[in-house]
């Protein structure tokens, strides 16, 4: 996750912290502790620099029973130390599931750490633990935050200078989950089998008749070749699907189906891909449908079906394309980097809660600054929530916005307005948008009903950004299909023809 600017009271506290920080040098010896920080609160601890998004008491026999500070999606700790060399302890372990828990650690300079400052990550570990990393005098600022997919309680801090202890290996193998293919259905066995083969060479399609491709709790099935299409004889009818255990649950660990790195040129049409993870027994659980690392991926006649982060696009600069396809979710259900391209596609919000409260997130980006982001022409938004969120900003430079959009009621009524939502998301997680917006959104019978100004302020911490989310024609037309994807938008209907007249 890439964090944003500090509170501001950090730099009127700044002087103060380096003060104490350096007096305490003065004193301190070889291997002696500069700071220690256990469970206490910012508030009860500003001398010595340290600043936390949230903390966590949980009793015992509730997650893990671990107590300090929370970190989850939204989750961050940062510190300022004295300028000398020495050691970082870290004791922390995971907050609750099956899931290993890590850390990742960065230097801060300026107003955010960058990717180029990462400086190291801890081992996974599945139970409280303690592990060092060692800083250089250089490294006077300090954020740590969790891996991605992992909700990790970070429970002691500790700081020595000149310490002697060296980082140990990862004695804790990374976990492996076993692939036990005998009780699939032979729907499922011909997918597999046909995947395998056409990943050993590639420019190669596979036909799906309909029926039900059940892979049990089976994750990740990989797409890792280029130019591969999956077709299926309609979107209803072909149902890939899966069911992990909804202790498992993750964005990076859940997928149904997963394009690989950087993988080119994917191919899929008149199919359903359903991560049917039992989101309701917790009311959450981040279960993707397809994870796609890709670039210049195709979806044609798609069906997405699951609740949190159906579809995550995960490879910055990549190209992606969706016409007349469905993606069914709740909280941030489009999500992650890159610049995709949605035309003529149902965005259905299904409930946030089983009780029918609570209120979806249709998108949540995290665009680089090479993205263009997620772009909506139009789309249909259909809600059984009663309160939506066109998105919020997730990480890095956030860009969406929804052209032409039709909201249909047929599902139940819904607002865009209301508890922290002016049709956007107002909270940002770890950023300030960079541009959302919206053109001409219409209801059923094509009347206009987008306001015809929207200026609100995003709030990330102690920053604030006002925006007018109401586009011009002018604006609108950059975001174009042919300004947004550029030469590649004129091979993509060839390529869908080309697939459509595929013989079997």
């Amino acid at each position: 996750m890439q964090p944003q600017r500090f509170f501001v009271f950090m730099k009127r506290l700044f002087f103060l912290t380096v003060v104490a920080l350096m007096s305490m040098v003065s004193v301190a010896g070889k291997n002696d502790l500069l700071w220690d920080y256990a469970i206490a609160a910012p508030k009860e601890n500003p001398d010595r620099g340290l600043y936390f998004a949230g903390r966590v008491e949980d009793p015992q026999g509730v997650k893990n029973g671990l107590k300090g500070i929370k970190l989850n999606s939204s989750g961050w700790c940062a510190f300022q130390k004295a300028p000398v060399a020495g050691v970082l302890k870290l004791t922390f372990g995971p907050r609750s599931g099956m899931n290993p828990s890590s850390l990742q650690v960065f230097t801060w300079s300026g107003a955010q750490p960058q990717p180029e400052t990462f400086v190291a990550a801890t081992c996974p570990v599945t139970g409280l633990r303690r592990q060092v990393i060692p800083l250089t005098a250089e490294q006077n600022n300090i954020y740590i935050m969790r891996l991605l997919e992992e909700e990790t309680v970070l429970q002691r801090i500790e700081f020595v200078e000149g310490a002697k202890d060296k980082p140990e290996p990862c004695n804790e193998p990374e976990e492996v989950v076993e692939e036990n293919w005998d009780n699939l259905s032979e729907n499922a066995l011909f997918f597999l089998h046909a995947l395998e083969e056409a990943n050993q060479t590639g420019n190669t399609t596979i036909y799906l008749p309909n029926g039900i491709y059940d892979l049990g709790e089976k994750t990740l099935t990989a797409i890792t070749a280029n130019h591969i299409s999956i077709i299926g004889e309609s979107m209803e009818g072909v149902i890939i699907r899966n069911a992990p255990d909804y202790r498992r649950e993750s964005i990076s660990k859940t997928a149904t189906l997963r394009i690989a790195q950087g993988v080119e040129g994917t191919y899929l049409q008149n199919l359903t891909l359903q991560n049917a993870l039992d989101y309701y027994r917790n009311e959450n659980g981040r279960a993707v449908a397809l994870w796609d690392q890709g670039t210049k991926t195709i979806c044609k006649h798609v069906r997405l079906l699951s609740y949190q982060d159906t579809y995550y696009s995960d490879m910055p600069g990549a190209m992606k394309y969706f016409e007349d396809c469905e993606i069914h979710g709740t909280v941030d259900f489009i999500c992650g980097d890159g610049t995709v391209y949605f035309q003529n596609t149902l965005l259905f919000c299904e409930r946030r809660q089983k009780d029918g409260s609570g209120a979806d997130k249709v998108t949540a980006s995290g665009a680089t600054p090479e993205d263009r982001g997620y772009v909506f022409e139009g789309c249909t938004i259909r809600s059984e929530c009663p309160l939506v969120s066109l998105g919020r900003s997730w990480k890095y430079t956030p860009k969406c916005v929804f052209l032409n959009t039709t909201l249909d009621y047929s599902a139940g009524d819904f607002s865009l307005t209301g508890k922290g939502i002016e049709r956007w998301t107002l909270k940002g997680m770890r950023t300030l948008p960079e541009q959302f917006g919206e053109y001409r959104t219409r209801d059923t019978k094509g009347r206009i009903i987008s306001p015809k100004k929207n200026e609100i302020t995003f709030v990330y911490k102690g920053e604030t950004k006002t925006m007018n989310t109401i586009l011009s024609r002018r604006e609108a037309a950059r975001y174009s299909k042919k300004n947004v994807l550029g030469p590649w938008a004129k091979e993509i209907q060839q390529i869908i023809l080309t697939n459509q007249n595929y013989k079997r």
